[in-house]
């Protein structure tokens, strides 16, 4: 390749075009033909790191680069998962895609700046196209603690499956659709995050072990909007 490491290392961090995203390269090394590796490649937002990809192996089209395009496939991991992804950067055009599997929930930083802390495993997908992005995941078997947003209490130890989706366009993320379910206990989650301002509704579920445990009803019967149904808001700053 013609192109020295710095060059390609520009290229790729000059991609992205989101302006509350970017991303930083650690360590970048050219093999044979257009192939090269990167030993880390951090997704940067929201005041700090988001996710982390390690040992990635990429390849750029070269058909591409005579254009002024770039055309990545690149191949790597997230702690003990793996990743496997796309990105197609021209002047007037960005567009990325990652599909990850496995990853744990302890390697993805946004969750410890959120404040959301647990044990399991996650997978799932983001996409990007200017300066929209659409994230997918799924937890199962995961154990979470229960976290504290703006004072308020919300039991994530609940549940063990939490599935769903994210958009994110300029400074708002809304929270489309994100469904948690644990043992006799189901929950929806949904609202918006609008320059770190949460505007959030937990609506809680639960079965009758639930509803039979003194200690689940003293903890939220004051979000209680009708038997067998909770509503807990998350309103306020939240500081990553």
């Amino acid at each position: 390749m013609v192109f020295p490491e710095k060059t390609i290392q520009s290229i790729i961090e000059s991609s992205i075009t989101n302006k509350k995203v970017n991303l930083e390269i650690r360590g970048i090394q050219k093999g044979l033909f257009f192939n090269f590796r990167i030993d880390s490649l951090v997704l940067k937002g929201f005041g700090g790191d988001m996710a982390t990809l390690k040992n990635i192996h990429a390849r750029i089209n070269p058909l591409g680069l005579a254009g002024l395009n770039l055309k990545l496939t690149i191949d790597g991991g997230v702690g003990p998962g793996d990743m496997n992804g796309y990105v197609t950067s021209s002047v007037n055009n960005m567009q990325a895609g990652f599909v990850f599997k496995n990853a744990d929930i302890s390697d993805i930083p946004l969750f410890k700046r959120a404040g959301i802390q647990g044990r399991g495993s996650v997978s799932g997908s983001f996409f990007l196209s200017g300066e929209k992005w659409h994230y997918e995941f799924v937890t199962r078997n995961s154990n979470f603690e229960p976290v504290y947003f703006s004072g308020i209490k919300v039991p994530l130890n609940f549940f063990h499956t939490i599935a769903g989706s994210l958009d994110v366009k300029g400074n708002t993320m809304d929270v489309t659709s994100i469904s948690l379910e644990g043992k006799d206990i189901y929950a929806r989650l949904k609202g918006a995050i609008k320059d770190n301002m949460m505007d959030l509704e937990m609506e809680i579920m639960p079965g009758k072990s639930f509803l039979e445990n003194p200690f689940f009803l003293a903890e939220l019967e004051k979000y209680k909007v009708s038997p067998g149904y909770y509503v807990i808001p998350a309103r306020g700053n939240i500081s990553f």
